[in-house]
């Protein structure tokens, strides 16, 4: 076992919160590779964006700034779950 855990390459880091989120939203199980390549890329830009980690703090930006950012996060979440059930649609259609 080492003693020093090493230092993760900004582009692990990206795939590793990639991963994270795709868990989180329940996006991971999707089967079609186009599917979890389009999310895949969604995420990618969402955490490059920093919109998933809110972006900037919500207590310093205005009232404006922060109805935007909670309403574009709505949406978002909105989407993800739209696309697992989705997911689950296609599932029981293929059986």
């Amino acid at each position: 076992m080492a003693l020093f855990k090493e230092k993760e390459s900004k582009e692990e880091k990206a795939e590793r919160k990639e991963l994270e989120l795709m868990e989180k939203y329940g996006l991971d199980e999707l089967t079609d590779p186009r599917d979890r390549e389009s999310v895949k890329k969604i995420v990618s830009e969402l955490v490059g964006t920093g919109l998933m980690e809110t972006g900037m703090k919500l207590a310093m930006a205005n009232a404006g700034d922060q109805l935007k950012v909670s309403y574009l996060r709505a949406t978002m979440e909105q989407n993800f779950i739209i696309i697992r059930q989705l997911e689950k649609l296609n599932k029981l259609l293929d059986k």
